[in-house]
């Protein structure tokens, strides 16, 4: 498979707490190994609005290797790289099989 950048999952997040002088620890978040992976851009816009001012939105569409990617690994956030530009974190929209390939898309 060409691949054109790499994604990480989020394994586990360790919550946050208070240290023995009430000040509060920030919460640890362990992402798993970078995976290869083919990322295309399915949306970029610029219609997202707030208050002050506007941003853009992406969605992206991500395939892999099933081989790389553990047995039983709930898929909710992903980090994308491509071409050694970081694109940022996202929340998983779906994940599907696609069997005539052998790969698994995932939407964010």
């Amino acid at each position: 498979m060409r691949t054109n950048g790499s994604l990480w999952y989020l394994r586990s997040t360790a919550q946050g707490g208070f240290n023995e002088d009430g000040e509060p620890i920030e919460g640890v978040e362990l992402w798993s190994d970078p995976i290869p992976c083919a990322i295309q851009t399915l949306t970029n816009t610029s219609k997202g609005r707030y208050e002050d001012g506007k941003f853009n939105q992406y969605s992206f569409e991500v395939l892999i290797e099933p081989s790389n990617l553990p047995v039983n690994v709930a898929l909710n956030r992903v980090r994308l790289r491509r071409l050694g530009v970081g694109l940022g974190e996202y929340v998983v929209q779906g994940l599907l099989e696609v069997t005539t390939l052998d790969r698994l898309k995932i939407v964010v």
